[in-house]
């Protein structure tokens, strides 16, 4: 008997256990590819009633795309949130990781072990829970808002433990580029007359007959900073496809550009390399259409390292090294120069000053109940009472840490720390000492570190349909080229 990479004593797999296996390993593929699909966007009843059935009703019938641009519709004014079909389905995968384990399925064994990862999920799950008790105000102690970041760590496990062998390893990869085609094609019929479709809808809706109807009446009267984000938001020409903004979906496609880089370069078989190369070029072009400058300029980074480190194992040549550098550069640069669009007034141009008023709000949250904090939800409504008038309304502090820290205490913002770095850099040092080098895993390894950074200006982990692929990918950060005994699956 040895120990496997999940610290856990295993013997020879039981035929139960294989059944059980390939049903987990069956439903991570699902969720994998259907979550950017459906929950980048809310689902909740009443604003599928509201908005996409109602959407449909203005729309002629014989207009065409009239369900993706109701989608379109959803996906331009509606933040993302916990979604229940989604946390039924974490929680099923969930409870066959862990029957899996039970029955002796068999999972990989490595000489690394990632059972301390599960320190940082611990203090995140505990701290999430432990809020529901000691908050004070009602609506902040609801255990269902958090119960999605409580199974975020175990999809995380689930798919550790799926992640078996090279084939297995390479399905996932196809799965998610596939779902990437998908996202994109709805990316593409918004660029391609979606948007102006939805600003259409939007004008029908308050009772004007065209857009520049609703615009030209909107700018005679003057408005609050709510109504003014979302003509902000209408008159942007950015790219949001299934996602809630154009930043979230240039974070899913930057991880799916690195992951797909590596499938590549993946040696053998060649229907990998072509699904691999497609993909990546259509993730290049869907990033830049998002115009999101810090997702471009850290994806150009992370090429750049990913290209270094395979030039230094022998794995490219200098030439590939220095092409990826041009190209780079290129591309980086064109998307800095192409502009947002118009925007309206000076407090909501910036970003990043945005950003500094949502981070100095969540650091005098932090400030009074530094250990406990607030409870779930509770940063909308201080920002709401404490933000300068006339600023940026948003429910998200725009970095992970400071909003855990904050709703959730002090241990809670550790544990996504934790959670998020360990299998990072567990990853790396597992891709060190290999002697063959796998460009699929420091693919992997870059792309959950491009997430990571991320999520320090944006709110990536409350949007499920770009953090259950980021689980998968950090997963899969973990493992390198598998012994020849390892691939008989």
């Amino acid at each position: 008997m040895e120990q496997n990479s999940l610290g856990v004593i295993t013997d020879r797999e039981t035929s139960f256990g294989r059944i059980l296996g390939k049903i987990l390993f069956i439903a991570i593929l699902i969720a994998l590819f259907w979550s950017p699909l459906w929950y980048g966007t809310p689902q909740h009843p009443e604003l599928q009633k509201t908005l996409v059935e109602r959407s449909a009703e203005i729309i002629p019938k014989d207009a065409p795309l009239p369900a993706v641009i109701s989608n379109v519709y959803v996906a331009l004014f509606q933040y993302s949130y916990p979604n229940r079909y989604l946390e039924y389905l974490l929680f099923f995968i969930g409870v066959f990781a862990v029957l899996s384990l039970v029955a002796k399925c068999r999972v990989l064994k490595k000489n690394h072990n990632v059972t301390y990862i599960g320190l940082g999920w611990a203090f995140l799950m505990l701290s999430i829970m432990a809020s529901f008790k000691m908050a004070k105000i009602p609506e902040f102690r609801d255990p269902w808002g958090g119960a999605l970041f409580i199974l975020y760590g175990a999809f995380f496990y689930a798919s550790a433990i799926a992640a078996l062998t090279s084939k297995r390893r390479h399905v996932i990869a196809v799965v998610i580029c596939l779902s990437m085609l998908f996202v994109a094609q709805n990316a593409f019929f918004q660029l391609m007359g979606g948007l102006a479709k939805t600003r259409e809808l939007f004008a029908q809706e308050h009772g004007f007959s065209s857009f520049a109807a609703y615009t030209n009446e909107w700018f005679k009267t003057s408005h609050d900073a709510a109504d003014t984000y979302t003509m902000n938001r209408l008159l942007s020409p950015r790219i949001t496809a299934t996602f809630t903004s154009p930043n979230i979906l240039a974070s899913y496609a930057m991880m799916v550009f690195l992951l797909s880089l590596g499938l590549w370069k993946t040696k053998g078989e060649r229907l990998l390399r072509y699904i691999g190369l497609i993909t990546a070029v259509v993730s290049l072009a869907v990033l830049f259409v998002t115009r999101s400058k810090s997702v471009i300029a850290l994806t150009f980074v992370l090429a750049l390292i990913w290209s270094f480190v395979l030039y230094k194992a022998k794995e490219v040549s200098l030439n590939f090294l220095i092409s990826v550098f041009i190209a780079g550069g290129v591309f980086a640069t064109l998307g800095f120069v192409w502009g947002y669009g118009a925007n309206l007034g000076k407090k909501l141009s910036s970003s990043g000053g945005a950003r500094l008023t949502y981070w100095k709000v969540a650091f005098k949250m932090i400030k009074q109940k530094a250990l406990t904090g607030y409870g779930i939800n509770s940063f909308a409504r201080w920002y709401k009472v404490w933000a300068p008038q006339g600023s940026e309304p948003s429910k998200f502090v725009h970095n992970t840490i400071l909003q855990m820290w904050a709703e959730f205490g002090m241990f809670a913002g550790i544990g996504w720390l934790l959670a998020c770095c360990l299998p990072i850099t567990n990853g790396w040092d597992n891709f060190k000492a290999s002697v063959k080098k796998d460009a699929l895993q420091l693919s992997c390894i870059l792309a959950a570190g491009g997430f990571f950074v991320h999520n320090l200006l944006d709110f990536d982990f409350y949007v499920p349909g770009v953090t259950v692929t980021a689980l998968a990918v950090m997963a899969l950060a973990l493992c390198g080229h598998d012994d020849p005994k390892e691939n008989q699956d």
